[in-house]
């Protein structure tokens, strides 16, 4: 225990160096800023549609369908549906990535050269898919609660922009953020594991694409019945 937490802090202490700083931030970047727009727009669509769902045929007044919305969205759809997105689109991108860079033998040659593949290469892409997936989550969330008000307020929206903590919880806002931000730690770990543990092959390459995505989905899944327990 005390070795692993010895080897925790080690790596940790990477983000001191501004290399380090600079991969995460690449990283955040290309896994969240690129992707922040249609997350908002897929939360748009997802909020206008549970809400005419609820409002047109199961007979709820505004304000429950609002209720309902916010309650689905921070506590369940948001972070599921947005980690599920980066799992396919960025957890098979480091996982590529590492791979590449074990069968060229860049991973050996950061290794001779002292730096800590650890601190280097695992650390910023597991914060950065971790700080992403609360960013993403976050988009697709308020992008779903002003879906759902415009959908069901129409020119009425900006009363219901301002009555929004009638609907909305802290509590569930963060625990949309803490399933997101381990989501997203998990699936940052998975596919580094499978991108730095491949044979020295470049038929490996499209496997470790896979596995990073296979494992990472399952995690998800594992991790989201988890916290239905809490």
């Amino acid at each position: 225990m005390k070795n692993w937490l010895g080897h925790s802090l080690l790596a940790l202490s990477g983000f001191r160096h501004a290399p380090v700083r600079r991969v995460y931030l690449k990283q955040v970047y290309f896994t969240a800023n690129e992707a922040a727009w249609l997350m908002f727009l897929i939360g748009f669509a997802l909020g206008g549609i549970v809400v005419a769902q609820l409002h047109g045929q199961y007979g709820q007044s505004r304000d429950a369908a609002m209720r309902l919305l916010g309650s689905l969205t921070f506590t369940e759809l948001a972070p599921f549906l947005t980690v599920l997105i980066i799992m396919a689109r960025s957890a098979s991108a480091i996982a590529i990535e590492l791979a590449s860079m074990r069968i060229n033998g860049e991973v050996r040659e950061l290794g001779r050269m002292n730096i800590p593949v650890n601190s280097y290469l695992v650390l910023p892409r597991v914060f950065g898919m971790m700080s992403s997936s609360m960013l993403l989550t976050a988009c697709m969330a308020f992008g779903a609660m002003l879906g759902g008000i415009l959908m069901i307020a129409g020119w009425d929206a900006s009363y219901q922009v301002l009555a929004i903590e009638r609907v909305l919880r802290v509590s569930e806002v963060a625990l949309c953020l803490a399933k997101a931000a381990s989501f997203g730690l998990a699936g940052g770990i998975l596919a580094c594991h499978a991108g730095l543990h491949v044979q020295l092959s470049a038929t490996e390459i499209p496997r470790a694409a896979s596995r990073a995505v296979m494992r990472g989905l399952f995690a998800l899944f594992a991790l989201d019945l988890c916290w239905a327990f809490v």
